[in-house]
């Protein structure tokens, strides 16, 4: 074994993935954005010749081996690791790889095609949302609720529903995972995505402690406010009545810091335009190639949600959003053309496998961090051009605003993660309906519903069906962003409008890719280990 076999191995691995894994992703893109079947039959075409390809074993095996080779250079070694892990979960029998293709393809389609029933009109999330963070009348928002929760029952075209053909796809990815040696589909894609699931649970159980107290006493005033709102008691409170299909976000009930007016007549693409120029990238020819408006919710198979892919890095970056005015989408859009920037300013000349973000999780923190403009007074008042007194108001709330969107969303990420290791230690259990209410009840401190049916409310999260085992990157996401915030402060004297800032996000996280560990990373920009500190400091504001 030895540096020059290493080599040959990465080139040939990155010789075979690169146009697959372009014609894939080229696939998806056109799937999400028009919903058609012949797009998703090549979505599921082409990663079964992607996972066909990585399931080599004989290259898997001397990945695995070469990786330990003490010859080896940093770089070389960085590769094996990556396509070791990358290889690692499609050491699978065909048949396993044919059925995880279709079958995960087919759920995406038939969730994209749900659209919610309210009194015979078809509508979308953009109108569930504007209902339930608008709308003080309680029927309504109940009714708008329920609505979105109908997609876990949806059949479409497909004799399941997406809650069994869901648990059908937990199943089969277990299958797959024991035939790797692990335990389950989750511990697997933690533990290959550099994530050790003993510490995130540890972590996850710190933060619980940590912001346990804080949130009580935060709700017990959100709960005052909101039943004034509604016109009802507090004990009447229900999970529709908290502004969002998940309360993964805190419900508008401040009117004085009520950021919707100020972008109801706004570009928000404009407005992201002119962000990352002050940031030094200009992000025009990310925009031509994207898709950031919803279609007639009546005939649009189009994804209603929103996410930045990397068809070739870095040269072909794109965004889809549902774009509509306000705060919302505002701070989607500049959520995900940071996901963009990111990508577009990868080190053209890195190995294919190491042209990529440090971890899904260091990708999250540039997305959060850009969110972050919104509440800075010199962003307000140049970019969005909201008058100089008005600015500074909301510029003054903001450090309460952002320690309270801090503070309800780890709470929510709480909720999903502990759901998402019990669903996939037994997705045959009959009681995961109750189960999630345990566990929203319990983190959340909300009331569950009444139920006239066995509810499978959580199987109208997005993330289950195409992003498993994903949603800690972005909690992790937000402590490293917040950690990185104060190396990337320190050294240029802000983050918000300074083209330092965007430089020195270019030179110390986007360039480098993947060469090293998200740890290693943090560490290199801040000078100090991953810390929960910085967070918590800031949650502590709420």
């Amino acid at each position: 074994m030895d540096l020059q076999a290493a080599k040959n191995l990465c080139q040939k691995l990155e010789r075979d993935l690169m146009p697959l894994d372009h014609e894939v992703r080229l696939a998806q893109w056109d799937a999400e954005t028009t919903g058609s079947e012949e797009a998703f039959r090549r979505v599921e075409e082409g990663q079964k010749r992607c996972m066909r390809r990585l399931a080599d074993r004989d290259d898997y095996k001397l990945a695995d081996a070469l990786r330990h080779d003490k010859s080896l250079d940093d770089e070389t070694r960085r590769q094996l690791e990556r396509w070791r892990n990358r290889m690692a979960p499609n050491q699978i029998d065909g048949a396993t790889i044919d059925r995880l293709a279709a079958e995960e393809a087919a759920l995406v389609q038939q969730y994209n095609a749900f659209r919610a029933d309210l009194g015979g009109r078809s509508v979308g999330d953009n109108e569930i949302d504007r209902i339930l963070s608008e709308s003080t009348n309680s029927a309504e928002v109940e009714k708008a609720w329920r609505a979105s929760k109908r997609i876990s029952e949806f059949k479409g075209e497909s004799e399941l529903s997406v809650v069994d053909r869901l648990r059908d796809l937990v199943r089969l990815r277990n299958e797959a995972a024991r035939q790797i040696g692990y335990s389950n589909a989750y511990v697997s894609a933690l533990e290959l995505s550099e994530l050790d699931p003993k510490w995130l649970f540890e972590t996850l159980e710190e933060l619980d402690a940590a912001t346990r107290p804080l949130f009580m006493k935060w709700k017990e005033g959100l709960d005052a406010k909101l039943a004034e709102r509604f016109g009802i008691e507090e004990n009447q409170l229900r999970p529709w009545h908290y502004g969002d299909r998940f309360f993964q976000s805190p419900p508008r009930v401040n009117e004085e810091i009520n950021l919707d007016p100020l972008f109801k007549e706004k570009d928000v693409v404009e407005l992201t335009n002119k962000t990352f120029d002050a940031l030094g990238f200009d992000i025009r020819s990310i925009v031509k190639k994207s898709d950031l408006f919803p279609g007639d919710p009546k005939t649009s198979r189009k994804c209603q949600h929103a996410f930045c892919t990397t068809i070739e890095a870095p040269t072909d970056v794109r965004v889809l959003c549902n774009i509509v005015p306000g705060a919302r989408w505002m701070s989607t859009n500049l959520h995900e053309f940071g996901h963009a920037v990111y990508g577009a300013s990868l080190d053209p000349d890195a190995p294919y496998i190491l042209r990529d973000d440090a971890h899904l999780l260091a990708n999250e923190s540039i997305a959060l961090l850009m969110e972050r403009h919104l509440l800075n007074e010199q962003w307000l008042e140049r970019i969005a051009g909201v008058p100089k007194a008005e600015a500074e108001r909301i510029a003054a709330h903001g450090q309460q605003m952002v320690a309270v969107k801090h503070l309800v969303f780890t709470r929510w990420v709480l909720v999903m993660c502990h759901f998402e290791r019990a669903l996939y230690e037994n997705p045959d259990r009959e009681d995961l309906g109750k189960l999630w209410w345990d566990i929203v009840e319990e983190y959340q401190l909300l009331t569950r519903p009444e139920p006239d049916r066995f509810s499978h409310d959580w199987a109208a999260k997005i993330h289950f069906v195409g992003y498993p085992a994903y949603y800690q990157n972005y909690l992790l996401g937000e402590i490293f962003g917040t950690q990185l915030q104060e190396a990337v402060t320190k050294a240029c004297g802000g983050v918000f409008l300074e083209p330092s800032a965007g430089a020195f996000l270019v030179e110390k996280m986007f360039r480098p890719g993947a060469r090293y560990p998200w740890r290693e990373l943090i560490e290199r920009i801040s000078g100090i280990p991953f810390s929960l500190t910085p967070f918590l400091e800031v949650v502590g504001h709420a």
